[in-house]
């Protein structure tokens, strides 16, 4: 598992060689355990395009953003000329890049994403059944695996903020729907592609947890009345067994 102690804003690691679910978590509990402190933010699907609109979505956000007082104490490599390059390609600079983020997103709750109006459609729906059923046809290899100085999961898509299209969620939604399923399901944040985010968690859910979930599923995707008890049992069925969680983030 080559790793890279200083890259960007978080030392990174190339995880490859993934076969099952299994594996994924195994390199995230490595990674986790050789980093007391951090939570590791796993790259999902479509590696290349998940960079581009990150960095397009800080840019907009203006998640870079910083005062003299932030810049004052950057190492020289953050300059050019004696002038701020802007961008943020030092761990010294991650606090103000997690500041920035973390006050955009302060205000989104859950029920805004969902009333953002995202859907699944019949193939979108398909499509996220099968990636459920076999998770490691979801994932771009190899990975990237960013070592996030962070207290939770959650906070961890400060590193890799996504969600650029105005149809999709934006980073705020993506955020606020990380810290429902965490809080209210157990389901912990590892991993953001340029589609899906990606979810673990301890034990598979029981019955009762699964029809919570599933109901939280179909409020996220505006699911029709008409079309509920389906797709509940749908998602329940997905579910059922397995400790993963993918959600899709665009329309």
């Amino acid at each position: 598992m080559p790793h890279n102690p200083s890259a960007g804003t978080c030392d990174e690691y190339s995880v490859s060689g993934i076969s099952s679910f299994d594996d994924v978590h195994g390199a995230y509990q490595h990674i986790a355990a050789r980093h007391p402190g951090t939570k590791p933010l796993l790259s999902l699907d479509d590696l290349h395009q998940a960079r581009y609109t990150c960095g397009h979505a800080r840019d907009n956000l203006g998640l870079d953003s910083a005062s003299e007082q932030d810049i004052a104490g950057l190492p020289p490599e953050c300059f050019e000329n004696g002038e701020y390059l802007g961008y943020s390609t030092t761990k010294a600079e991650f606090a103000i890049g997690y500041r920035n983020f973390m006050n955009l997103v302060a205000a989104t709750s859950f029920q805004d994403a969902c009333a953002h109006g995202l859907t699944l459609d019949t193939t979108a729906l398909q499509e996220w059944e099968a990636y459920q059923q076999d998770p490691v046809s979801l994932l771009d290899q190899p990975l990237s695996a960013l070592v996030v100085p962070v207290e939770q999961s959650y906070q961890a898509l400060a590193a890799f903020p996504n969600g650029y299209f105005t149809c999709d969620l934006d980073p705020a939604q993506n955020f606020a729907v990380a810290r429902h399923f965490a809080l209210t399901h157990g389901y912990e944040l590892i991993g953001v592609g340029a589609s899906y985010l990606g979810y673990l968690r301890a034990e598979p859910p029981a019955p009762e947890e699964a029809l919570a979930v599933a109901a939280d599923f179909c409020a996220l995707y505006n699911t029709r009345d008409e079309d509920r008890e389906t797709v509940i049992a749908r998602v329940m069925a997905a579910i059922n067994g397995r400790t993963h969680l993918w959600l899709r983030y665009v329309e």
